[in-house]
């Protein structure tokens, strides 16, 4: 008996789909987020750096300070009474991505970020785990905005809007 097979196996069709899937996911991993996933990434960046800051300055009884601008955030680390720029992992300087724009607010007052170089650090972690209480506003060009309240105590509140 001489009996011809044609078409696939079901283990050749299985290995063809592992290879799309594996290609699908290298794909879609490769492209930046864009848009609110973009401005939520930030702000959960900039949230969970806050509650470090505030372990850290804990951890190694020294104040930490936050200098907000208008490109971006870097921490610092007073030393010798005055503030050293932290260049490590995690605390190094960030900067927000072009279609990002920042406000911070102190004691309810919008602060400008603009031309900040020779300025003092806005915002003081304490060994003692108080903090100068802020807000801080992240908007991207599509209309929608993160918002992140933070108190004396390091408890944030972040909410998201998204304007149509």
């Amino acid at each position: 008996m001489n009996i011809s097979q044609k078409g696939f196996t079901l283990i050749e069709i299985m290995v063809v789909v592992v290879i799309i899937a594996v290609l699908m996911g290298a794909v879609t991993l490769s492209f930046p987020p864009v848009g609110d996933k973009l401005l939520k990434e930030n702000a959960e960046r900039f949230s969970a750096l806050i509650s470090l800051a505030q372990d850290e300055a804990i951890l190694q009884s020294a104040e930490i300070a936050l200098e907000v601008d208008e490109k971006g955030y870097g921490f610092y680390r007073n030393e010798n009474n005055s503030w050293a720029s932290l260049s490590e992992a995690p605390f190094k300087k960030r900067q927000l991505p072009t279609d990002i724009t920042s406000k911070l607010f102190l004691d309810g007052i919008s602060t400008s970020l603009e031309d900040r170089e020779n300025d003092n650090p806005q915002i003081v972690f304490l060994s003692s785990g108080e903090m100068t209480p802020f807000i801080y506003q992240l908007f991207h060009e599509n209309k929608s905005s993160s918002t992140m309240k933070v108190s004396a105590t390091g408890e944030i509140e972040q909410s998201f809007t998204k304007d149509e």
